[in-house]
């Protein structure tokens, strides 16, 4: 079977998974069982022995608390919590300012911009 992803990302995962279980003193054993994984299948990717899958690592990360689920996903995307989309674009570099802008003026555009063929539809059903 093919793997979709490489070692530094497999590798990436499982050790911000073991910080995030030790960070945040998690039962293993609990964690296992709510999301229906087996305690050694958790613990051989805890040490990167095995690969769990992304139906896996969905079912653990969605059973763990809450803060620590958001730490986890901070960490592997390198953002922190909270981050607002101001804040984004005000630390961008200028060439990726101006793309954001595009992009929101253009989702501005389409969400005003009404198809000719409804304003006939109206004309249309209020002539009859």
């Amino acid at each position: 079977m093919q793997s979709f992803v490489s070692k530094a990302e497999f590798d990436m995962h499982w050790q911000l998974f073991d910080e995030m279980i030790n960070r945040f003193n998690l039962c293993v054993t609990q964690i296992a069982e709510t999301a229906g994984v087996s305690r050694v299948m958790l613990s051989r990717f805890r040490h990167g022995k095995a690969d769990l899958g992304a139906a896996k690592l969905i079912a653990l990360l969605l059973v763990v608390p809450h803060e620590a689920r958001i730490w986890y996903v901070s960490e592997l995307l390198g953002i922190s919590p909270g981050t607002s989309l101001r804040n984004l674009i005000a630390q961008a570099p200028p060439e990726e300012r101006v793309e954001a802008l595009r992009l929101i003026a253009d989702s501005f555009d389409r969400y005003n911009h009404k198809p000719e063929s409804n304003v006939e539809t109206v004309e249309l059903a209020e002539a009859v």
